[in-house]
């Protein structure tokens, strides 16, 4: 059934390479060599070679080995976006916003490649304590670049503004990512010797940590629950916002495969999701003239957000009405220099940290979006 006036799109496919095939039962045994079953069954030869040997968990070595790439391979990328920046006209440059941001990156690289080779836990920990610090100092860096790209809108092309962006906040995510997976793995190592030697000052697994991730990766990352926390999250906000009496807001339908799960970072996925939606809900209600004198809860269309997954991939698929992007401005969507976005870049002046998690987004009020 199509909507009037809805609008359709897709949120991400994520493929999944470790997803169990759904197979009916007869098609398992018919892929099995046709001899006695009973017999293959206890036939454990192969597998007690394989079923003797213990699984292979962190140990120090392997962190010690982790720490090492992780300096080795930071300054390279560094240093690959130091280049793009130094092949920008001088006088973008001489910006203090984007001075401030060329700083930022030069001092993390000096520091980082200075370090010396990391041979043991308490190398690892100053390592770590390096990395935190400078994950924090650089969650200026967004803010800083929205303003500093603003500003020099005349003393570059377009083309040029996004192609240096997209090119630099790709980039961002994989060193941060390797930062942050660096330092949750020493953490839960840690916190892992404690627990053995009783030491421990926690009373169960600390955030994050948990049995069931590996760092801030999640193994099986359930998509449904991660949607729902974030439409209830939306939800409150916005009625919050507008003074709306509970469950007045759109509603956010979440169906198709609720069982769905994917090897994830759920942080990078939670984040996408939820301003997405954020964006949405605001659509509806401005399109709807909601207003802080009240709203017909009735007269709002739902949201409906559709999990679809095989064996290989998850799809989030989005339907809502809030009336869609203007066709004017649909080419020039992703564009860092258009001119639909200038009251947005100048936002960041009320913006001091930006890190790109849902955690800081919920203190924003909801109808400011970057």
């Amino acid at each position: 059934m199509c909507l009037k006036n809805a609008r359709h799109f897709t949120v991400g496919t994520f493929h999944n390479s470790f997803a169990i095939p759904k197979c009916p039962l007869q098609r398992n045994f018919a892929s099995l060599p046709n001899r006695n079953l009973n017999q293959k069954f206890y036939e454990n030869r192969v597998l007690d070679r394989y079923s003797s040997q213990d699984a292979k968990k962190l140990n120090e070595d392997k962190l010690l080995s982790s720490a090492n790439y992780v300096r080795t391979e930071l300054p390279v990328r560094i240093s690959h976006w130091v280049r793009d920046f130094q092949s920008l006209p001088y006088i973008v440059g001489t910006n203090p916003h984007m001075r401030l941001v060329y700083d930022l990156y030069w001092q993390v690289f000096d520091e980082i490649r200075k370090f010396s080779q990391i041979r043991s836990l308490d190398d690892n920990r100053r390592f770590c304590k390096l990395l935190s610090r400078n994950l924090g100092t650089h969650s200026h860096v967004i803010s800083q670049l929205g303003l500093g790209v603003n500003e020099c809108l005349t003393l570059i092309t377009p083309t040029e503004i996004d192609q240096f962006m997209n090119k630099m906040l790709v980039a961002r995510i994989s060193r941060r990512t390797l930062a942050e997976q660096h330092i949750a793995l020493s953490n839960q190592f840690d916190e892992d010797i404690l627990s053995v030697s009783g030491e421990s000052s926690f009373d169960h697994a600390p955030l994050g940590f948990s049995t069931q991730r590996t760092g801030i990766v999640k193994p099986a990352c359930d998509i449904a629950q991660l949607l729902h926390g974030c439409a209830i999250k939306i939800q409150a906000q916005f009625e919050d916002a507008y003074d709306l009496p509970p469950d007045t807001a759109p509603q956010i339908v979440i169906e198709g495969n609720r069982d769905a799960s994917f090897m994830c970072v759920p942080d990078n996925i939670e984040y996408i999701v939820y301003e997405l939606l954020k964006n949405l809900v605001r659509a509806i209600l401005k399109k709807g003239q909601a207003n802080k004198r009240g709203v017909n809860a009735d007269a709002l269309p739902p949201i409906f957000v559709t999990i679809c997954s095989n064996d290989q991939d998850i799809t989030i698929r989005v339907s809502d009405q809030g009336g869609g992007i203007p066709y004017e401005i649909l080419p020039h969507t992703w564009s860092y220099s258009n001119p639909e976005k200038l009251h947005c870049m100048d936002s960041f002046n009320q913006v001091n940290k930006l890190e790109a998690k849902v955690s800081e987004s919920e203190r924003t009020f909801p109808f400011l979006s970057f």
